[in-house]
């Protein structure tokens, strides 16, 4: 959590407004969406902000808010515990946090809409697709986990938003 004294003050007014912890993103977010944009909390060692549900996301978050190299994946790379609240996953690379988080704790799937298949990852659901010859010009739908939030970016002003409990930080 930033101790900005702007922040803290908004921070302040959203929780009287709203009754409850705002939702904070982080601002460079709102570049990347031109309306609505998905989240979920991060639950990374007590973290107290929310992830928009794209993998270049959630690694940009691994990395700047938690330290994580999410680019190393070399056999050299020396592996880290998942530090998400609950997780039993022990060793991992840095390089595959992201991906870890996105399938295992925020519980994204790609559904083939031909086949009804479901995969963990989107590359192993566009590898379905070029194997499959009966899914190669298959659509797909996502599915996420619980605890989905959709905001709607065009309604932040200032780097908030009290109708939506939204509070954006650098």
């Amino acid at each position: 959590m930033t101790t900005d004294p702007q922040s803290l003050f908004v921070h302040a007014l959203l929780d009287e407004h709203n009754g409850g912890n705002p939702i904070i993103i982080d601002e460079s977010l709102l570049s990347d969406y031109d309306s609505k944009v998905k989240l979920q909390p991060c639950q990374w060692n007590g973290c107290t902000m929310h992830l928009a549900l794209e993998h270049k996301h959630v690694a940009k978050h691994l990395q700047q808010r938690h330290g994580i190299n999410t680019s190393a994946t070399s056999e050299e790379t020396q592996k880290i515990s998942c530090l998400w609240m609950g997780c039993s996953h022990v060793q991992m690379k840095p390089g595959n946090a992201a991906r870890h988080v996105l399938s295992t704790h925020l519980e994204i799937k790609w559904i083939c809409l031909t086949c009804r298949k479901e995969y963990t990852r989107e590359d192993a659901f566009r590898r379905h697709t070029q194997e499959k010859v009966a899914c190669q010009s298959a659509r797909t739908v996502v599915s996420y986990g619980d605890g989905v939030r959709e905001i709607d970016t065009g309604c932040i002003n200032g780097g908030w938003s009290a109708g939506q409990n939204v509070l954006c930080i650098p």
